[in-house]
């Protein structure tokens, strides 16, 4: 168990006012929330906003509940910043964002990560890179319902690309297609989907952006 982790425990103990339903629900999140954390390691680490709500409940600081050191922190009197710290590409800091199902293939995507994970290599370097889960199986079986896209928004797509096209709510979530791209034209997006297998237009209007699918861990 890690620090944050036994850090938590310690101040549950010592505070009987407290307890992991009660805090989760002051978090906005589902009841079991921190349980999920504390039993099942899910999510790996608290995600920043979530980390700094909990904090002054428990009269921590938000960074004594990391579970892994803040950037450009030392590694003590006369140490190297960077011995014993994980490499870039082994560190959890990809934000995954959760998905919900919108119908006709349309997921939701949340604005605050749920979990992070390991960057893979094409996204090391990408700092608006994120990952989403797949909802349904309109693009079956590249990308089975579960499986966890590798998104990297900024960089330019072409005809053949797998893509996310993300229509801004206005509200803090985003509606999402997981499509192939076709071709591009000032106003339309031509897409394919493969279950059941059919092409159509997007209007680029309303589907503002179109974002590169690098790969996926599979569920």
């Amino acid at each position: 168990m890690d620090a944050p982790r036994k850090l938590l425990i310690d101040v549950l103990a010592r505070r009987p006012d407290l307890d992991l339903k009660k805090l989760s629900l002051a978090l906005g999140r589902n009841h079991a929330y921190l349980q999920q954390y504390l039993m099942r390691g899910s999510p790996r680490e608290l995600p920043e906003a979530v980390r700094h709500r909990l904090a002054p409940l428990l009269g921590l600081s938000p960074d004594s509940l990391r579970s892994t050191p803040p950037p450009g922190a030392a590694a003590g009197p006369g140490g190297d910043a960077r011995a014993g710290a994980p490499r870039l590409d082994e560190r959890a800091d990809l934000p995954v964002y959760a998905s919900a199902e919108a119908g006709s293939g349309t997921i939701v995507i949340t604005n605050e990560p749920i979990d992070f994970v390991r960057r893979p290599e094409p996204l090391l370097s990408v700092r608006d890179g994120y990952g989403c889960y797949v909802i349904g199986d309109s693009m079956g079986p590249a990308y089975e319902q579960g499986d966890l896209l590798l998104v990297h928004p900024g960089r330019p797509v072409r005809p053949g690309d797998d893509c996310v096209f993300v229509r801004d709510q206005g509200d803090g979530s985003y509606l999402a297609l997981v499509k192939r791209l076709l071709r591009i034209s000032a106003e339309r997006w031509r897409v394919r989907q493969f279950n059941p297998a059919k092409d159509f237009d997007l209007d680029r209007g309303q589907w503002q952006r179109a974002q590169l699918i690098v790969g996926k861990y599979a569920r």
